[in-house]
C-alpha cells in the first residue's frame, strides 16, 4: 500500500502545489488575494500575510485598555498590523476622542481602511502603509498595539517542534521599536504572537498588567517550541 500521507506531504511541499495554491488565493479575492499579493512581493518586514479580522474581536481587551486610559488627556494610540480597519473602528468606539494611527504592510488593506473610514473619524484617524514603526517619534503614544502580527500560521501545527520560519531577532527588533514610541506610563499590547515579550531585553523596562487565554504556540529565542501554556501575558506598562 502506498504511503498516502507521505505522498500528500511531498505534494504540499512541491513548487507546483505552492504556485497553484497562490493562484487560487488570487482568484478568491478579498483578504485571500491581499495575502497572496504579500506572499508574491515577500517584503522584508513581513511576518505573516493574512489579515484575518472582524469587528469586536478584542472587545474585552479594548474595554480594559480604555478604562486604564480614562484619566489621560488627548490619548494617542497606534495599531500595528491594522488590517482592513475593523479593530481601529472598535478602538474608536471605546475611545471616541483618541487620535488613532493604523499601520499595515499591505497597500490594498490600507486602501480599504481609507475608503471605509467614516468622515466623522477622519480628523482623528490616520492610516499608513508600513512594515515598522521606526519613523514614529519617541515616547509619542499612550498605547501601541500589535495583535496576531508576530506569528506564522504554519507554526500552529502541533507537529512543529522547532521554529525555522520566523526569527526571534526580527521580533525583538520590532517590539524594541514599539517600546521606544510608548511614553513612560503608557501601554504595549501584544496578542497572539509566537514569541514572548518577556524574552526580549527591552522587557526589563516594563511591568506586566494582564494576561489572556493562550491560543498561539510559543517558541523560545532558540526556535524550540515551548510547552503549551494556558495563559499568555498581553498587556505591559512602561516604567
Amino acid at each position: 500500500m502506498p504511503d498516502r500521507l507521505g505522498v500528500a506531504r511531498r505534494l504540499r511541499a512541491s513548487r507546483g502545489y505552492w504556485a497553484a495554491n497562490l493562484l487560487l488565493d488570487l482568484a478568491r479575492g478579498r483578504d485571500r488575494r491581499h495575502a497572496a499579493l504579500l506572499r508574491l512581493r515577500a517584503p522584508a518586514g513581513l511576518f505573516q500575510p493574512f489579515g484575518t479580522t472582524w469587528p469586536d474581536r478584542y472587545a474585552e481587551i479594548f474595554a480594559d485598555l480604555s478604562a486604564r486610559l480614562a484619566s489621560v488627556d488627548a490619548v494617542r494610540i497606534l495599531s500595528f498590523g491594522c488590517s482592513t480597519g475593523e479593530e481601529v473602528a472598535a478602538l474608536r468606539q471605546h475611545l471616541p476622542e483618541a487620535d488613532i494611527t493604523g499601520i499595515d504592510i499591505s497597500p490594498e488593506r490600507i486602501a480599504i481602511c481609507r475608503a471605509t473610514l467614516p468622515q466623522a473619524m477622519a480628523g482623528r484617524t490616520r492610516f499608513e502603509v508600513g512594515d515598522s514603526v521606526c519613523d514614529e517619534p519617541d515616547a509619542h503614544y499612550d498605547a501601541v498595539l500589535a495583535k496576531a502580527v508576530f506569528r506564522h500560521w504554519r507554526l500552529n501545527k502541533p507537529t512543529v517542534r522547532n521554529n525555522t520560519l520566523l526569527a526571534f531577532d526580527r521580533f525583538e527588533r520590532e517590539v524594541t521599536e514599539m517600546a521606544r514610541i510608548v511614553r513612560p506610563g503608557g501601554f504595549l499590547l501584544l496578542r497572539h504572537s509566537n514569541f514572548r515579550f518577556c524574552d526580549t531585553a527591552v522587557f526589563a523596562g516594563f511591568e506586566t498588567l494582564a494576561d489572556a487565554k493562550c491560543a498561539t504556540p510559543l517558541f523560545a529565542p532558540s526556535g524550540a517550541r515551548l510547552p503549551d501554556q494556558t495563559r499568555e501575558a498581553i498587556l505591559f506598562r512602561k516604567r
